[in-house]
């Protein structure tokens, strides 16, 4: 069963009002829904605004970096200079050097 984003915030928010942690509910989410569906700095990021009393569970807007890179932007990159680091390629291509590593 594949949840979307909303479906995993309502479990994330039913497991704070229960007061449990963020790397229990983090163990509670994969176990029911398989591996990698909840990221424990994903929860405690969650965790955090619902401890300051925020209990939407919609998306914030971001300013800032892109949300996603598409392959055709990354593979020119990449294949330019196959030594250059993560961190390179994320400057060179204007993006947070973490979103490079859920492509």
């Amino acid at each position: 069963m594949m949840l979307d984003k909303k479906q995993i915030r309502v479990i994330f928010l039913f497991e704070f009002k229960m007061s449990r942690k963020a790397a229990e509910t983090t163990c509670n989410i994969d176990n029911a829904f398989g591996p990698g569906t909840a990221n424990e700095y994903t929860v405690q990021w969650w965790f955090k605004k619902f401890w300051k009393g925020d209990e939407s569970l919609e998306d914030e807007e971001h300013s800032g970096w892109p949300l996603e890179v598409d392959n055709d932007q990354l593979r020119p990159s990449i294949e330019a200079d196959p030594l250059s680091t993560i961190r390179d390629v994320a400057e060179e291509l204007n993006v947070n050097h973490s979103q490079l590593f859920s492509i």
